[in-house]
């Protein structure tokens, strides 16, 4: 099963209805920072994911989804939100360090 899951209008309701924290990442394949960034987000997945299974991790393309884009009010790319049992809890605009994903995840988990 891959860590982070690519999410569209199709399996959104996954994430959506998810009892408990995901964390969705907003990208396009056009987008340098989020090309350029991928990689320390998905070290960022692996690592929480050893810790954490209880977390699941997602990205979803805005030009294949622009329905869930325009619903999420996702402006800026790489844009990252945190949800909890559905609600959203913190949107994470830019590019973030390692450090900065963790310290900002920290008080969502116990």
């Amino acid at each position: 099963m891959p860590i982070i899951t690519e999410y569209s209008e199709n399996n959104f309701q996954d994430f959506e209805w998810f009892e408990g924290i995901a964390v969705i990442r907003f990208y396009a394949d056009w987008c340098v920072p989020c090309v350029q960034n991928f990689p320390l987000f998905e070290q960022f997945a692996k690592q929480f994911s050893v810790s954490h299974p209880e977390i699941k991790f997602g990205k979803v393309n805005i030009d294949q989804s622009p329905i869930l884009t325009l619903r999420y009010h996702v402006y800026g790319l790489p844009s990252t939100l945190i949800f909890e049992n559905g609600q959203i809890m913190q949107r994470i605009a830019g590019v973030k360090s390692l450090t900065e994903m963790h310290r900002i995840l920290q008080p969502y988990i116990s």
